[in-house]
């Protein structure tokens, strides 16, 4: 069985996936009209030589050329998306072949430049294919190089070995191109997503932070029931206090790694700030394992953390709230704030919630 082939990194994050398969809807203006220049080929070699071999490949590259116009635009979510396109990559390569090589046979000057001229023009098209899917460049470009330095070195005369040579040095700077185009734009990209990540990201524990947390609320509310809880760490000062810094964000670590160890992946966790926590539950979770899983946490946080070689006892209490309608982020946090105050006042170390029959 033939291994799969990989079109993209699969170790890359989706958005850059994602941004690197845009580039291929990218500039289809420009490949109309490109299309409309190969039928305008055509029809002059057409007018000019009346070669009926010529004339066909040309107009079966102008109709090849629309047809992959359309299906960008049509398939570009299907599965068999990335494979389509390199099988028609490969047969449009094969055809520009087949031309230039018919052309220079026929040996009308009109036809040679024609030919040629729409070849290099061609070439210029994979740069956006280069930058962001290369396996799809560099099939093309082989497909295209290689049967012309084959046909170049087989011919007789010295001139011809030349050609050869410089068809050959042209195909290796192509493919090195490809590659340089499709690093750099990686590059950008992941410095880009990484740049993101980081404005959304809390450095100390690698959680969500307030921003996202508040955006990924903002988009719950649109669209689907929220359920959220605010968790506050109980004596978290006095281990402060007494420890240092270090040892206490040593403490908020172990503990955002606690909070994530008895969720799924699921649910937005975030750190708020300081001792303050927050989740954003599943939509499909409903409250009552919401509550379940809310208590779960308080009990994982009661357990003793090893931090700067001491036992070292805080705990959590814990405020939820489920969206009514009309809700904000603000007025829904404001509200499961509101429970963890009652939490607090009630003992600590317990779940107040404020789980409404719409969330249910």
């Amino acid at each position: 069985m033939l291994p799969k082939l990989r079109f993209i990194d699969p170790t890359l994050p989706d958005s850059v996936t994602r941004r690197l398969e845009s580039m291929l809807h990218a500039e289809q203006l420009s490949h109309v009209i490109y299309a409309v220049g190969l039928g305008a080929m055509a029809a002059a070699i057409w007018l000019r030589t009346g070669d009926v071999g010529v004339t066909s490949v040309a107009a079966a590259l102008f109709i090849l050329s629309i047809l992959r116009i359309g299906y960008v635009r049509l398939y570009a979510s299907s599965p068999s998306f990335l494979p389509v396109l390199l099988a028609q990559g490969v047969v449009f390569a094969s055809l520009f072949t087949l031309l230039v090589i018919r052309a220079l046979s026929g040996g009308d000057s009109i036809a040679i430049a024609s030919a040629v001229l729409s070849a290099s023009a061609y070439l210029s098209t994979l740069s956006f294919k280069a930058a962001g899917i290369p396996i799809l460049a560099i099939a093309e470009v082989s497909v295209l190089f290689a049967p012309l330095v084959v046909a170049a070195a087989v011919m007789q005369g010295s001139e011809h070995w030349a050609i050869a040579i410089m068809l050959t040095c042209h195909w290796i700077g192509a493919l090195y191109l490809v590659q340089v185009r499709h690093d750099r734009i990686r590059s950008k990209l992941l410095a880009q997503e990484h740049i993101a990540r980081a404005a959304l990201t809390d450095g100390l524990t690698g959680l969500a932070n307030r921003v996202a947390f508040d955006h990924s609320l903002a988009e719950r509310l649109a669209s689907a029931p929220a359920i959220i809880a605010i968790i506050d760490l109980d004596r978290f000062k006095p281990v402060n206090d007494t420890y240092g810094h270090d040892a206490g964000d040593e403490l908020l670590k172990s503990v955002a790694t606690r909070i994530v160890t008895e969720l799924d992946h699921r649910h937005v966790v975030a750190r708020l700030g300081g001792d303050e926590f927050a989740i954003l539950f599943d939509a499909k979770l409903g409250a009552g394992d919401a509550t379940r899983d809310a208590e779960r946490i308080v009990g994982a946080l009661q357990v003793p953390f090893a931090i700067a070689g001491k036992n070292v006892t805080i705990g959590a209490s814990i405020g939820m709230a489920a969206a009514i309608d009309g809700d904000d982020v603000r007025a829904l946090k404001r509200r499961a704030d509101d429970r963890l105050y009652d939490a607090k006042r009630g003992g600590r170390g317990r779940v107040a919630s404020e789980i409404f029959s719409a969330a249910a």
